[in-house]
């Protein structure tokens, strides 16, 4: 998370727009962070088109956007005055953003726990204690009229805190990664002999090195491929994982063409650590996977073991047999079959639902 994502809405300038009118759909408007749009695409990403997608406006705040534009029925725009002052919902998962809620007219705000707030932790290392997160979170859980988290841990965790909060769990695409796109030129050529186990999202500190590099030494015939940004904090390792013989990390690249890959791998594999702070994560990923009929292994994760379609292992050895095991049902069409079905019942459109009836229930669906 670079350090400008923290500043840059500070300098975002204030909304002029007139807002929806009487009646209509409230606007929804994420607030500029790190994210863009077309890079590392994510949950917030996906929600707010599944907002879009349920007939609100939506405007996706990027300073770094150069000219207003549109995808995925979002309007991803420069600054906050292209986006309205009043008739707003605040989709926020970042607290210190907070700083710009005075400048709306009475906005409704939604508060997406997505992660475990220690994941901030260590990027906030020297920062003052009003900058952190942890002291933006409690004004921005007293101010929401909607909480959602994103795993039943963190529901746990966060429930004294406000014991109407919402569980909206992560989902997928089913289209986007069910549909057949060709594939991506730096992905190795398919060979039975030398299948690719894949993985497509950030290499950062809660990526298991050790685990990976202990499977590949176990699999010199298996070619590994990671797609997604490396975190300078973990730049050595990566670079010792990427000096390996049948090890490849191929940088990032745009969430477009993240169909393609993950349509590559024969296998996709997950290799988060098992700590306090990832046993509160669902990967977007094992429902990608899933959506594009490629069986998945992770380690132990909790959403991952309650996955049916999903194989875990928390060794190399066990991690090996599990792999061998989805690579020799690769062609299995009816365990393909099923896997697409596991994912289009974690829609983003049936995630979002029980957000969308408690705006309803508190009437703010819609402008008054």
């Amino acid at each position: 998370m670079p350090i400008v994502g923290r500043l840059r809405g500070l300098l975002a300038g204030r909304p002029t727009n007139a807002g929806p009118a009487s009646g209509e759909k409230r606007a929804v408007v994420y607030l500029p962070t790190w994210l863009q749009w077309d890079t590392m695409r994510q949950r917030p990403q996906y929600l707010l088109a599944a907002f879009a997608a349920a007939g609100h406006p939506v405007y996706f705040v990027d300073t770094r956007e150069t000219a207003p534009r549109r995808a995925a029925g979002v309007q991803i725009v420069p600054g906050l005055e292209h986006v309205p002052t009043s008739g707003a919902i605040l989709y926020v998962h970042f607290a210190p953003i907070r700083a710009l809620f005075d400048r709306f007219d009475r906005p409704a705000i939604v508060y997406d726990l997505l992660d475990d707030l220690s994941i901030y932790d260590a990027d906030e290392i020297g920062y003052p204690e009003e900058r952190r997160v942890r002291a933006h979170h409690p004004h921005v859980m007293a101010a929401a009229d909607v909480v959602i988290v994103s795993n039943p841990l963190l529901a746990e965790r966060h429930r004294a805190e406000r014991a109407d909060l919402l569980l909206v769990q992560n989902g997928v695409d089913p289209a986007i990664f069910g549909t057949g796109v060709a594939r991506p030129a730096d992905l190795p050529d398919p060979d039975p002999a030398r299948p690719t186990i894949g993985y497509h999202g950030a290499v950062a500190y809660w990526f298991d090195f050790d685990l990976i590099t202990a499977v590949a030494r176990r699999a010199p015939d298996w070619r590994f491929v990671l797609v997604g940004p490396v975190d300078e904090r973990v730049r050595r390792e990566a670079d010792l994982l990427a000096a390996m013989p049948n090890v490849e990390l191929l940088g990032e690249r745009p969430s477009d063409a993240m169909p393609g890959y993950v349509q590559g791998f024969d296998v996709g594999a997950i290799w988060f650590q098992i700590t306090e702070m990832t046993q509160g994560v669902t990967p977007l990923k094992m429902y990608e996977y899933l959506a594009a009929g490629v069986p998945c292994v992770s380690t132990p994760l909790p959403a991952c073991v309650e996955e049916p379609a999903v194989a875990t292992a928390a060794d190399p050895d066990t991690f090996v047999a599990r792999l061998r095991e989805a690579l020799a049902a690769s062609g299995d069409l009816n365990l393909m079959v099923e896997r697409r079905k596991a994912a289009e019942a974690h829609s983003w459109q049936a995630r979002l639902e029980p957000a969308l009836e408690r705006l309803r229930a508190l009437g703010l669906e819609r402008v008054p």
